[in-house]
């Protein structure tokens, strides 16, 4: 049986579960870790990722939750910027992080906070919606392509003790 869930946007800046979504961001980087991501986030890298979330709610960022039985369960943030002079300054939406815990994933949860994100960016009148995935991350890659989006551009990374 399915679990049940809900979406909910966070808007109140100071909402007591906006800690919850940041020890999930810790998580969600440590999952990413076993995906290639060459990136180690600092010690403080989920409260300053917190601090600088809630600089934008409201404005042109948003974030959502996704909630069962058992709390947060998953949490989806996104924000709008322009696109350079040369690319016509372009209203982009960007999904910055979208993550749902193990235990909870192919629950609808995911695609849930997706589509609530991309109400927002309708809402905000964006050109298109831009997101980035670890090439590793298969689980990820199919997700993404499963709601329609396509690959546009790779990124690579070298690191300097490499060089």
């Amino acid at each position: 049986m399915q679990n049940k869930f809900f979406i909910q946007e966070l808007s109140d800046k100071q909402d007591q579960r906006l800690d919850d979504v940041a020890v999930l961001f810790g998580e969600m980087y440590d999952d990413m870790l076993g995906h290639g991501l060459m990136l180690t986030l600092a010690d403080d890298g989920p409260q300053k990722w917190l601090d600088s979330v809630k600089k934008s709610l409201g404005r042109f960022g948003v974030l959502y939750i996704s909630v069962s039985e058992k709390g947060i369960s998953g949490f989806a943030h996104g924000s709008v910027r322009l696109t350079p002079d040369y690319l016509g300054n372009k209203k982009v939406g960007v999904i910055t992080h979208v993550f749902v815990k193990d235990e909870e994933r192919q629950e609808g949860a995911g695609k849930a906070l997706v589509r609530s994100l991309e109400k927002w960016f309708v809402d905000q009148k964006v050109h298109s919606v831009e997101l980035q995935v670890l090439s590793d991350n298969l689980p990820a890659l199919g997700f993404w392509k499963k709601l329609g989006y396509r690959t546009e551009l790779q990124q690579y990374r070298k690191l300097a003790a490499e060089l």
